[in-house]
Order: C-alpha cells, then sequence, then structure tokens
C-alpha cells in the first residue's frame, strides 16, 4: 500500500501542479512584495485595468479562473487602499461593479518592475518550449471546461 502510495505521489499531475504554482506564487510575492501587493492582488487589478467598463466581481472572478471569495477578499484589500472603486451598485444592493482608480493605476505602474524580474527570472528557468507547452495544457485544459 505504501509503494502504491508514492508511486502516486510521484505522478500525480495535481500535486506536481499545485507545487510549481507555490513556487511560481512565492517568486512573484517576493518581488511584488516591494510594490505592496500580493500576486493575487495584482491579477485583479491588472485584470480590472483591462476594461473601460465597470465590472463585477464575478465576471473577474471568471476572466481569472477564481473563486468569487478570493476575488471579494482581494476587492475589499484594493478598494480599502484606493485602488478601485465601486462605481455602481444595483437598486437590491446585491450587484456592485468596480473599477480601477487612478492610484490604482498608478500602483499597477509601480509593480510593474517587480512583475517583470518575476517573469523573466522564472522565463529565464525553463526554456521556450516549457512555457509553450504550458500554453497548449491551459488551452486544452480550459476547452475542456468549456465542454462540461
Amino acid at each position: 500500500m505504501r509503494e502504491q502510495a508514492l508511486w502516486m505521489a510521484d505522478r500525480c499531475l495535481g500535486r506536481r501542479i499545485a507545487r510549481l504554482h507555490r513556487l511560481v506564487s512565492r517568486r512573484f510575492d517576493a518581488e511584488l512584495r516591494e510594490s505592496g501587493l500580493t500576486l493575487p492582488q495584482f491579477e485583479v487589478l491588472s485584470e480590472l485595468a483591462l476594461f473601460d467598463a465597470p465590472a463585477r466581481p464575478s465576471e473577474i472572478a471568471g476572466w481569472l479562473g477564481l473563486e468569487r471569495s478570493t476575488i471579494s477578499r482581494n476587492l475589499d484589500v484594493l478598494t480599502h487602499r484606493g485602488y478601485v472603486r465601486v462605481a455602481a451598485t444595483s437598486s437590491t444592493g446585491r450587484t456592485t461593479r468596480v473599477v480601477v482608480t487612478e492610484a490604482g493605476y498608478h500602483a499597477l505602474a509601480e509593480a510593474g518592475p517587480a512583475w517583470q524580474r518575476a517573469q523573466a527570472w522564472i522565463s529565464g528557468a525553463v526554456d521556450s518550449g516549457a512555457v509553450d507547452a504550458l500554453d497548449r495544457w491551459l488551452t486544452a485544459l480550459d476547452l475542456d471546461q468549456q465542454r462540461g
């Protein structure tokens, strides 16, 4: 039984991908620390900055493939810091839309060099074939997810 567990643990894609995620996230978080942003906050802020129109938190969650609670936690921090503001709320108060503020755009610009350092370090640690393979995995798994 122990041998089977070891064999499965060594080959488990979920475990290996989770470890890869932790390693990559640590590197980005270490570089971004000087900006005061974590990688999830940077992701939410940069994704939101791509759009001119106010967005619902559920839309941001969908774009990033994250849980709505994760988005809400990060939006709370970003709102508290003045990087994001509520642009519209439905009459029932159940739906809000948020936008990036000027301070948020400034924070993104300030974090840019840290992001570039992390990106360059990780890209330099693997060959371009690994990056291409990652893109193929993401495309294949995303398409499979969309099919149901």
